[in-house]
């Protein structure tokens, strides 16, 4: 009894990982959705990006705006073929979080919390936002809220990497 329930703990500590991936995924979706669409946010990365490359401190030479001007539209385009792309992975990860997690709910709260981090964590480094600590409570909440409703059920956990029965 002692290997099968270290295989079910292997399995479903392998459907939290992978939670955690596809929320990673979907933050990261969400940053390439907004370079994607917002040719301001494009641009500054376009700027930033030659600087860095050429040592300089950004916004001190204005030939760097030129060449970003140039490629803006297929800066945007790249960025929106990588936001379907990171998407498909999402759902892949997502989909096998589901498979190995004890039950979905469980699979989606994590999926849901590591996303909200990530999302906050990539606009604070990127975009200089400010997460206040209402931000940071009412996510507790939403994720508290979603941990009660998964723990409200009484509902007997199937064996993970197993298919739902069908009654």
């Amino acid at each position: 009894m002692s290997n099968y329930g270290t295989s079910v703990k292997s399995t479903m500590m392998r459907g939290q990982l992978y939670a955690v991936a596809s929320g990673l995924m979907a933050a990261l979706a969400s940053l390439c959705g907004k370079y994607a669409m917002a040719t301001s946010e494009a641009q500054e990365l376009c700027e930033d990006s030659i600087a860095l490359i050429n040592g300089k401190e950004p916004y001190e030479d204005d030939s760097f705006t030129v060449v970003c001007d140039q490629y803006a539209v297929f800066l945007r385009l790249l960025f929106f073929a990588l936001m379907v792309g990171i998407n498909c992975v999402m759902w892949t990860t997502f989909t096998k979080a589901l498979r190995f997690s004890a039950t979905s709910l469980e699979a989606t709260i994590t999926n849901t919390a590591a996303n909200f981090f990530f999302t906050a964590i990539l606009g604070q480094v990127l975009f200089g936002e400010v997460v206040r600590c209402l931000w940071w409570m009412g996510t507790v909440l939403i994720i508290s809220g979603l941990m009660l409703m998964h723990h409200a059920r009484n509902i007997t956990p199937r064996k993970p990497g197993t298919r739902p029965k069908m009654h």
